[in-house]
């Protein structure tokens, strides 16, 4: 790393709640896709469009955390996007965890 890496003391946190959280969801998803789709529930396709949404914006978020080639001057807006890009993946993220519970809750009844 260069020392005018702007990003260098956000870059650890970020990739490891980020890398964390991927692979939960790495987890769901193939605990899920085994007995996805057995019955045509709206439910099913909910949560294979949080993973297919959750995924991509995760690994667009490490790629651009471990990019050192951003613009230095641009940095904050840079750190600023993907931020966004990592909230906007959380957010997935939980919905994901929504979905599940309210499968297993209607899976158990």
């Amino acid at each position: 790393m260069t020392e005018d890496d702007k990003l260098k003391n956000v870059r650890q946190p970020l990739v490891t709640a980020t890398g964390i959280i991927l692979g939960f969801t790495l987890n769901i998803a193939a605990n899920w896709v085994p007995k996805a789709f057995a019955s045509p529930r709206y439910l099913e396709y909910l949560m294979a469009l949080s993973l297919c949404i959750h995924i991509p914006i995760s690994i667009i978020v490490l790629y651009r955390v471990l990019n050192l080639n951003y613009l230095k001057n641009k940095a904050d807006s840079y750190y600023r996007k993907t931020l966004i890009l990592f909230i906007t993946g959380i957010s997935f993220y939980f919905l994901l965890i929504i979905f599940s519970m309210v499968e297993s809750s209607i899976v158990n009844r």
